[in-house]
């Protein structure tokens, strides 16, 4: 799974110009604009805004797979206004819901801001069925955004009714309201204590690594784990996210997956959960 910025970026644009009309000038407006984003810096917010105010809202680009949708979320204020419920229902796990009349975007959903974003698997059959999967009519989407600091999470949850991605609400709850809580409990210490993670290392720990003499290949071998330390990459840490699009984490393993935002890196962290507890047994990129 991969939010695809500027393939999107480049679909958006000529979608939204052609829908008007198909003459020439339509045309050649659409390739102009086309090669100006080829030679943009992906980070141009300000652009980026007035570009994907050119999608319809009636594109099946916008709507048909929910990355798509949520990367023009994320970078269209117009798209935010038109499909953000409004009040928006804020639901807590132990009282009632309230409205959210001063729903800030840009701020509540500042933690996908960053280099790349994570999301959670039960196994590694779910991660790879992900691009394949079709999200029936009524889905239901719920973007998380995991404090590991303090131990919350926030649930913003997207409702597809009519063809039409919608955030419909918000939940907050805690480790012990989520099917993840365990997992979560372990992982926020994993991240942030070097001793108790090396504790967690499977002894060898499996590795699939990029050969640097070809970038098409991979080294597909094993490490010990006192290696860890000397090869270990960033760990996700503090704030993190997870797509939930019907994973099932009942086993034990959990899959972390790590994609860049502005390219196709991914770096992916295999846990299992053993009579000992949760270890990392298997790290790919």
């Amino acid at each position: 799974m991969r939010i695809k910025c500027r393939g999107i970026l480049s679909f958006i644009m000529v979608a939204g110009l052609l829908s008007c009309g198909n003459n020439s000038n339509k045309e050649q407006e659409a390739a102009n604009l086309m090669q100006e984003a080829s030679e943009t810096p992906t980070d141009t917010l300000v652009q980026e805004e007035e570009e994907l105010s050119l999608l319809p809202e009636e594109s099946p680009a916008l709507d048909g797979v929910f990355n798509d949708f949520l990367f023009a979320y994320l970078h269209s204020r117009t798209l935010r206004q038109e499909r953000t419920a409004n009040p928006l229902r804020l639901e807590h796990s132990a009282r009632p819901a309230e409205a959210i009349e001063d729903f800030n975007p840009e701020f509540e959903l500042s933690f996908l801001s960053g280099e790349y974003f994570t999301t959670l698997y039960g196994n590694a059959s779910q991660m790879r069925a992900e691009d394949d999967l079709e999200m029936e009519e009524d889905s239901i989407v719920s973007l998380q955004r995991i404090n590991l600091n303090d131990g919350t999470i926030r649930n913003f949850q997207f409702l597809r009714e009519e063809g039409h991605w919608r955030l419909e609400a918000i939940r907050e709850a805690t480790f012990e309201d989520d099917d993840l809580g365990e997992f979560l409990d372990f992982y926020a210490r994993f991240c942030t204590d070097s001793i108790f993670q090396s504790q967690s290392i499977a002894d060898p720990l499996h590795i699939v690594i990029q050969d640097s003499e070809d970038e098409e290949g991979s080294i597909n071998g094993i490490i010990d784990a006192d290696q860890w330390q000397t090869f270990c990459p960033e760990v996700p840490s503090g704030i993190i996210s997870n797509i939930r699009k019907g994973q099932n984490y009942g086993g034990h393993r959990i899959v972390l997956r790590k994609s860049g935002l502005s390219n196709g890196l991914q770096e992916v962290f295999t846990f299992t959960k053993e009579r000992t507890g949760w270890r990392l047994t298997r790290y790919e990129n």
